[in-house]
């Protein structure tokens, strides 16, 4: 028997096999530092080339960011991502629309000859105060604001005008401004502005009416300059509230839209053709996260969510009538300046969504809209500050616990085996033994193609339909894996075989799996501590002559 110390041989079998059963995502977790580099070969005898362990996280890793994976206390494996959906602002939302607050005329509707002293004019008036989305608001507080009072008198006398405003008051004390007539002459203006900052206007209903009001009063003296007063004498007064900055207001504010988002979402875990088949998960989930401080209720509607995939074919979300549309969670006005949290779920339960991740969607497009008091007048009590804020954040959880009956994993790596021409002839017969541990959930059905340059066809690592089945380890009652499940594999090649491998230029890898007891529903968990150890051997038969030694 002949022992021979064979180096170029290993580097031209067992690191190729290595190279093709550890591609892809395994390729670069196999140990080779533990290789044995200088292996003494004897005929008929299995000597050691290689061992590994591959960890689930080492399995994975390569088919997403691993940024996006994370682990739960008891080390199940999930993907993650969230993001910021958009965020409004209630001076974005609801704004107090300037007023062209009344244009009044105060007729003297009498006659006075020039014989007088003094004469005084009272009047009051509600004027109304307008909205454009059906509000019925209480009270405004504003942090800024101008009154704006263009005044024309025919009078030809000297007076004062006093425009009180009874429900527009600051620290109580209500907004009253006097203007003086200072030209006899029946052709005086002015035109004046007065700040309404941090002032609260109140508005009051009108009885029998949807339409709010602000009562003003007017007291007017005129003061004789020798000309008497006609019946058609009057005085002109053009009002307007203008450049109204609110801190709060409280009331009905009306039917706002509140937000209103159309958008799409790269979904990076999908987007990878490693991926091929169908698969379902068992817990997906689609959370929008909702901080809200908006002091009404609101009401979100989901009016699209589309799916697309790596081929560009499509598929629809459908949702459960129970949650969309969807109510979110207000503060109410004893919790003002509260800020609440609603998750507003989409799962398995409620939605196809476990068929919709199967899709295995590369990104999707929704669109989402939400309005103010759905139930109308009749609903809650409701406030805006100008801190009021909604913000929506997205977030996309999905366990890795699932099922598949034709799930594949798949690569293509470059394979270069030109050089094997240089030693067929001394190779009789040479024997690859795989021993597999699978600690994994899943069955793992193994095949590798060998193609040229062009991608033909050359050869497979093993005879079409007869490629091992790697058993998934032994599950216990909760389906968690407690004992691996072990496989043997002896590949022989002739001499004549590796020959015509020679023109081998890439490999295509597939791996298929499979959930154990697919038809009974089972879905498996993968778990960060599940490993799968590979251990490698080589025999090899040489053509020898004897006379050479």
């Amino acid at each position: 028997m002949y022992r021979l110390r064979y180096l170029k041989l290993q580097k031209g079998i067992v690191i190729l096999l290595i190279s093709i059963l550890f591609s892809g995502c395994m390729q670069d977790e196999f140990q080779l530092d533990r290789l044995i580099t200088d292996v003494e070969l004897e005929a008929g005898f299995f000597a050691p080339a290689g061992y590994g362990t591959l960890t689930i996280n080492d399995l994975i890793k390569d088919l997403d960011s691993t940024s996006y994976l994370y682990t739960d206390e008891d080390g199940l494996l999930y993907f993650s991502f969230t993001d910021s959906l958009f965020s409004y602002g209630s001076e974005e939302i609801l704004e107090v629309p300037n007023q062209d607050f009344f244009e009044y005329f105060i007729e003297a509707d009498f006659f006075f000859p020039p014989i007088w002293t003094t004469v005084s004019i009272d009047r009051e008036e509600n004027f109304p105060f307008s909205f454009s989305n059906d509000e019925k608001i209480d009270s405004i507080y504003l942090d800024a604001g101008d009154m704006i009072f263009n005044i024309s008198s025919e009078f030809k006398h000297t007076g004062t005008i006093v425009i009180s405003c009874p429900t527009i008051r600051k620290n109580g004390i209500a907004f009253s401004q006097t203007i003086i007539i200072d030209d006899p002459s029946g052709t005086f203006s002015s035109n004046n502005t007065f700040p309404l900052n941090d002032y609260v206007i109140e508005l009051n209903d009108s009885i029998g009416s949807d339409s709010l009001f602000l009562p003003v009063d007017f007291h007017v003296e005129l003061y004789n300059e020798g000309s008497p007063i006609l019946p058609t004498d009057q005085i002109e007064i053009v009002a307007t509230i203008q450049n109204l900055d609110f801190e709060a207001i409280f009331g009905y504010v009306g039917d706002y839209e509140l937000m209103g988002q159309a958008d799409s979402i790269e979904l990076d875990v999908f987007d990878n053709e490693l991926f091929e088949g169908n698969i379902q998960f068992a817990d997906p989930q689609v959370n929008f996260n909702i901080s809200n401080s908006f002091g009404v209720p609101a009401e979100a509607n989901i009016t699209r969510f589309t799916a697309f995939n790596s081929e560009g074919d499509s598929l629809q979300l459908t949702l459960d009538p129970s949650i969309n549309p969807y109510r979110f969670d207000f503060p109410t006005l004893s919790e003002y300046g509260e800020v609440k949290e609603s998750t507003w779920s989409l799962n398995g339960s409620n939605t196809n969504l476990s068929d919709f991740l199967g899709f295995l969607p590369t990104s999707i497009i929704y669109s989402v809209k939400a309005t103010s008091n759905p139930d109308g007048p009749t609903g809650p009590y409701n406030f805006v500050s100008d801190a009021s804020l909604i913000d929506i954040g997205f977030e996309f959880v999905l366990p890795v616990w699932f099922k598949t009956n034709d799930f594949a994993l798949q690569d293509t790596i470059e394979l270069d085996m030109g050089d094997l021409g240089d030693i067929t002839d001394m190779i009789e017969q040479a024997n690859i033994l795989l021993t597999a541990s699978n600690g994994l959930p899943i069955d793992i059905d193994l095949q590798v193609y060998f193609v040229d340059s062009l991608y033909a066809p050359v050869d497979t690592l093993f005879g079409i339909d007869q490629q091992p089945l790697i058993k998934s380890g032994i599950l216990d009652a909760d389906n968690i894996v407690q004992y691996p499940g072990t496989k043997t594999i002896l590949v022989q090649y002739t001499g004549d075989e590796i020959a015509n491998l020679e023109t081998v230029r890439y490999a295509f890898i597939k791996a298929g799996l499979r959930t154990p007891q697919y038809d009974e529903n089972v879905y498996v968990k993968f778990f960060n501590y599940y490993k799968v150890d590979f251990k490698i051997s080589v025999d090899v038969d040489l053509k020898i002559n004897t006379r050479d030694l």
